[in-house]
């Protein structure tokens, strides 16, 4: 029953549990220690054993288990036992075949936010029950965070990880009553496999979870599968927080300016304030390869705040170069509506650089009026308050309408590129950018078409009276540097647009 005995044979006391039962059946745990005794010889006389029960230690030790790798909402286990299961799966064969899928819920956040934690919490327990079902008797089932669950399979090759993880999907897609209150929900799924994506478990939980941000940021309800690819978009995220951190004091970032145009008599009107970072080793950076990583890091607000104040700058600093009074245009970041101090900084930064604010243009997203809070309509409300301009950039990109936007105190609407740039070998866009200016001019709306490339697109666009046009066939973005005497060729004088 022991090992007592050998033991023994080595040591002078041994010590051990054991599980037995006792007269009426009853299940209980003992501890037993045995020890030898000695004479002054040294010669062994007999033995003392010690017996303990230890049953309730034993049951509040499981108690204290349970409770450390049990999620009490789903009764599901939780991420350190799910990282315990995966450790264990790779100590007992690491070059086995597996697979681990991180399963997202999207857009939890508004449900909880509409409907409460307490529906919430009801949802993610039928959630758990629906995936527990949808999964073999082998697979391994966790809810790893708030609203992201941990599934591992074994034994399962690539092709048939990926297609259990779209039959994850389709199970999760179907609607579900909680609380008389009929609600729809997709998910994103990260999927990456051992041995092909990872040896080891912290290889593979990192590679699960690139792929998963992944999904999530190309429109969420899909599966991602990683990728090398995926790999070299993390380190290089890593490589721009890094090093954008140290280039707003080390004066790497240039604001260029491209020049707005009255299409009506081709007069200077302003410019656009475009951001770029000029690297000390790669070069210059497009702002597409570092706004995303500057949004997520909240580094958007100090570096959004500086352009401010340098576009206010250069535009009093034109003015005072003879040049007129230049307007100057700054997109802002949804990101930078989550400063409390934007509508105070903007002020400050017009009083100090000493810019009337009727020059001063922001433009936003469709993305933020789309989903704008009350809070965000009390901002733009106090922006505009400050005596500048708000535009709506990029309009037609997504599903905002015209009428939508009376809701806002905007003045100025921007249509895309990329319905400019088919013209006129597209009459779609042509009739779209057409019924646009028209109908923002009954709005009363000031209306910029960006991308101007070709006399034809001029042409178009100055016959359906469209007021103002920016685009290389006027100029490319043009560094602070040279803009003085690049804007001194166009002519100046008063503005009827």
């Amino acid at each position: 029953m022991f090992d007592a005995p050998s033991a023994l044979s080595r040591n002078n006391s041994w010590q051990g549990e054991f599980k037995s039962r006792r007269k009426n059946l009853e299940p209980y745990w003992g501890q037993l220690s045995i020890s030898k005794v000695f004479n002054d010889q040294r010669e062994l006389t007999h033995y003392i054993g010690i017996y303990e029960d230890i049953t309730q230690a034993k049951l509040a030790q499981q108690r204290i288990e349970r409770l450390a790798y049990t999620d009490n909402l789903t009764n599901l286990g939780n991420r350190p036992a799910f990282i315990r299961a995966l450790d264990d799966r790779f100590c007992r064969d690491g070059e086995a075949p597996i697979a681990l899928m991180l399963v997202d819920i999207d857009n939890f956040k508004r449900i909880n936010d509409s409907l409460g934690h307490q529906t919430g919490d009801k949802l993610l327990i039928s959630l758990a029950r629906r995936l527990r079902n949808s999964l073999s008797a082998s697979g391994t089932l966790a809810r790893f965070a708030s609203n992201e669950f941990a599934v591992l399979l074994d034994a399962t090759d690539p092709e048939a990880a990926q297609q259990t993880a779209m039959q994850v999907l389709k199970t999760l897609d179907k609607p579900m009553f909680v609380d008389s209150q009929l609600i729809n929900v997709t998910a994103s799924v990260g999927l990456a496999c051992a041995p092909l994506h990872g040896h080891d478990p912290q290889t593979l939980m990192k590679n699960a979870g690139l792929a998963l941000h992944k999904a999530k940021a190309n429109g969420k309800h899909q599966v991602q599968v990683f990728t090398e690819t995926l790999h070299a978009e993390a380190n290089y995220k890593l490589f721009v927080e890094n090093n954008l951190r140290r280039a707003l004091t080390q004066n790497e970032l240039e604001v260029f300016y491209q020049p707005k145009i009255c299409l009506r008599s081709g007069r200077l009107l302003g410019m656009e304030a475009l951001l770029r970072w000029n690297h000390p080793e790669r070069g210059m950076i497009r702002p597409d390869q570092f706004i995303s990583v500057a949004e997520e890091t909240g580094l958007i607000i100090p570096i959004g705040k500086w352009v401010i104040r340098q576009a206010c700058r250069m535009s009093k600093c034109l003015s005072t170069a003879g040049l007129g009074d230049l307007s100057v245009a700054i997109n802002l970041s949804p990101k930078q509506f989550s400063d409390p101090d934007l509508v105070a900084s903007v002020r400050t930064i017009m009083e100090e650089e000493q810019l009337p604010a009727h020059l001063l243009e922001l433009e936003l997203t469709e993305g933020l009026l789309l989903e704008a809070t009350e809070d965000t309509r009390q901002l733009l409300s106090q922006l505009k308050g400050l005596g500048l301009s708000l535009a709506m950039d990029d309009f037609g990109t997504g599903y905002s309408s015209l009428s939508y936007l009376k809701k806002f105190p905007i003045d100025v609407l921007k249509i895309d590129r990329s319905f400019i740039s088919e013209i006129p070998s597209n009459p779609d866009d042509m009739e779209i950018t057409s019924a646009v200016i028209a109908m923002a001019h009954n709005l009363k709306l000031k209306v910029v078409a960006e991308g101007i490339e070709t006399a034809e697109q001029l042409t178009f666009l100055r016959r359906h009276r469209c007021d103002v046009g920016q685009g290389y066939l006027f100029d490319k973005p043009i560094p602070s540097t040279e803009l003085i005497s690049a804007l001194a060729r166009y002519p100046r004088g008063p503005e009827h647009t």
